[in-house]
């Protein structure tokens, strides 16, 4: 959750009752109720034989969704609102409906949320922090170390940065030099592409960039999550990688 500016999608089950989809976002994106319909459908297509729903003649049970999303980008929103997917239709119609959840977790001493979540005040103010000093005219490195200061002086999630300062430092870092690396990539891509065929070479360029990256962070010995969420890349494609690399997976 330490990376700010990169999706970071989490979906879990609780028994057979209730599925759960989070994300979190520092780009304020109106459109999330049409994403989560994306989400919803590919997971319970993945959890249903396709042949049931044909022949089986009995009422299929499936598990009910929750959608939730973790805002903490610089546009101003709401501590709470709901967005509607019906908001995005031509014209109004009750045939169908998704309503997603959206909490701005950017610190604020009135946030109820943040009140009644230790860990995620922490983290808003960590994110505050750098914020802060990126502001102040740090460097990025030097904005990242002083926030995690702070936060180990002012007893903000002290045991853990204490614990994980290094793992904390990198991942924070990495997030502008991936930004970086793939602004490098598209103009690439811009580059090599031929006049008709330019949208395709910047596609090209950007996914060798994203490769490369996720090879890198292979021999870093990095959790595969991190590298999952980072790059976007799947889990097979991650394994391909490594494969292909000689590298143990």
């Amino acid at each position: 959750m330490f990376f700010n500016d990169i999706k970071n999608d989490i979906s879990f089950r609780i028994g057979d009752r209730d599925i759960i989809l989070m994300e979190h976002q520092s780009s304020w994106n109106p459109n999330m109720p049409l994403r989560m319909l994306w989400y919803i459908a590919k997971l319970y297509s993945r959890q249903l034989d396709s042949q049931e729903l044909v022949y089986r003649s009995s009422l299929i049970h499936i598990p009910a969704p929750e959608f939730y999303v973790f805002y903490n980008g610089s546009q101003d929103e709401p501590d709470c609102q709901k967005l509607c997917l019906s908001n995005a239709f031509a014209h109004a119609t009750n045939t169908l409906e998704l309503i997603v959840d959206c909490y701005n977790i950017n610190y604020s001493p009135r946030n109820k949320l943040l009140d009644s979540c230790y860990e995620l005040r922490c983290y808003s103010i960590f994110v505050q922090k750098v914020r802060d000093g990126i502001q102040e005219g740090l460097e990025l490195k030097t904005a990242i170390r002083q926030a995690i200061t702070y936060c180990k002086t002012h007893d903000i999630l002290a045991d853990y940065f204490q614990k994980n300062e290094s793992e904390v430092f990198d991942m924070v870092n990495f997030k502008w030099d991936q930004k970086r690396a793939l602004e490098i990539a598209k103009e690439d891509g811009i580059v090599i592409g031929e006049a008709r065929g330019e949208a395709r070479g910047e596609a090209r360029g950007e996914r060798k960039a994203t490769m490369k990256i996720a090879l890198s962070l292979l021999k870093k010995g990095l959790p595969v999550g991190v590298i999952t969420d980072s790059t976007d890349l799947s889990l097979e494609e991650i394994r391909k990688i490594a494969k292909d690399n000689g590298l143990v997976f």
